[in-house]
């Protein structure tokens, strides 16, 4: 497995790798000038991760995150490439006024998504419907959003007691390593 080396920290590569498509994502997300560019670098870059995190596939973690990458690529391929979002989760994320600025089944500039009228889109229960208050606004997930968190955390979980278990077997092989304390000598050293 290749690692890069970040500050003093050794990072496996894959984990650089599915940062660099998160960015990727997120850049074509914030600069595109069309939906367009949305359309195709955002499904392609979720259609990544799975392959740059399959290295780690017996981690719990990931496969919890597989279900929640799928479910965001499937209900994003069913609506032309853009998570399909009604105004009332508009309305509840930025406001009555900021929401009126946006046009029905069209893409919402500097976003993912597209604006679907109530009962509109396809898949629409597992597009952009959960609104997090956040500063007086509110951050949109999706329910594959919450999927892939709780696998992260799940993962985060599993490297910590890996870690811990790991820090053990160090420690007790270092202990039965060690000579024993008012040993005089050995079979190897004068007495």
């Amino acid at each position: 497995m290749k690692e890069s080396i970040i500050g003093r920290h050794m990072i496996p590569g894959s984990a650089v790798a599915a940062l660099a498509l998160v960015l990727l994502q997120f850049g074509a997300i914030r600069l595109a000038p069309s939906a367009l560019v949305v359309r195709i670098a955002v499904p392609a870059t979720i259609a990544g991760v799975p392959l740059v995190l399959w290295p780690h596939r017996r981690r719990i973690g990931v496969w919890v995150m597989f279900v929640g990458l799928a479910a965001n690529l499937a209900v994003m391929l069913a609506n032309g490439g853009l998570m399909p979002i009604e105004r009332s989760s508009v309305v509840a994320a930025v406001g009555p006024e900021r929401a009126a600025r946006y046009v029905d089944g069209a893409w919402m500039r500097g976003s993912k998504d597209v604006l679907v009228e109530a009962g509109g889109g396809r898949a629409v229960a597992l597009g952009d419907s959960i609104v997090v208050p956040a500063r007086g606004r509110g951050i949109v997930a999706s329910p594959g959003d919450v999927v892939i968190l709780a696998g992260v955390l799940l993962l985060a979980g599993e490297a910590s007691i890996g870690w811990q278990r790991a820090e053990r077997r160090r420690r007790r092989n270092e202990h039965e390593s060690a000579p024993a304390s008012g040993a005089r000598g050995s079979a190897t050293t004068p007495q």
